[in-house]
């Protein structure tokens, strides 16, 4: 796809106009980042507005003894670094390429001038921010209040809310790729290896099936939190 056609389909920018899209998109670059690179950094102002097009996306916060958890996973068409847009602050997280990715980076000054001309693009970027904060909150809220299996249900669920595709009312949700047995741990804030006998139980259960890179939900369980 192009460039434009791409910001076109992209919240925030779905509502701006073809010469408001065509402008950011000249101004755009597509870029390619291997797995585990640091893309932003926490406490470090962002130089744009990144759009996921293909791979997934770790926003990262390092916890009290060096440990790091993973706040939320982005995949394609989801967007971070949106702070730009907010007079330069610092990340409040890093952002790491889980996987191989592609993006597309928005210069921070050319979406300050498009926000100014398109306030209807901010309100739908403050309202992208509001919906990030819940989840963010909905994390934090999990760690304090649920045990392992309930924290592991609820991210599975809302990874495959934002990244799976239900196969049909009887088969459930594929999400693919999962995220790595680690991955699920750091945002669960436990160990790989209770996550990995937690995922046996629930497999024993039926609610997961796990083939390769891929993860079948059952239904009952993406039920549960949607």
């Amino acid at each position: 796809m192009e460039t434009a056609e791409i910001l076109s389909c992209v919240e925030p920018f779905v509502a701006a106009r073809p010469p408001e899209i065509d402008q950011l998109a000249r101004a755009s670059t597509r870029i390619r980042k291997p797995s585990g690179t640091a893309l932003l950094s926490e406490g470090q102002p962002s130089d744009g507005l990144y759009v996921v097009l293909r791979g997934r996306v770790n926003l990262v916060r390092v916890a009290d003894g060096g440990r790091d958890l993973i706040l939320s996973a982005l995949g394609p068409g989801d967007i971070f670094g949106e702070v730009a847009a907010f007079g330069g602050g610092p990340m409040s997280t890093s952002a790491l390429a889980a996987v191989h990715c592609e993006l597309l980076r928005v210069p921070a000054d050319v979406l300050a001038e498009h926000l100014r001309r398109d306030p209807e693009t901010l309100i739908r970027l403050m309202r992208l921010q509001h919906d990030k904060l819940r989840e963010i909150e909905s994390v934090a809220s999990g760690l304090a209040l649920c045990d392992v299996e309930e924290r592991l249900r609820r991210t599975l669920a809302r990874l495959a809310k934002r990244q799976g595709r239900r196969v049909s009312a009887d088969d459930g949700w594929i999400l693919a790729p999962v995220p790595t047995q680690s991955e699920l741990a750091r945002m669960v804030g436990s160990c790989r290896e209770t996550v990995s006998r937690t995922l046996s139980a629930m497999a024993r259960s039926g609610l997961v099936t796990a083939s390769g890179r891929r993860m079948i939900l059952n239904d009952d369980l993406i039920s549960q939190y949607i």
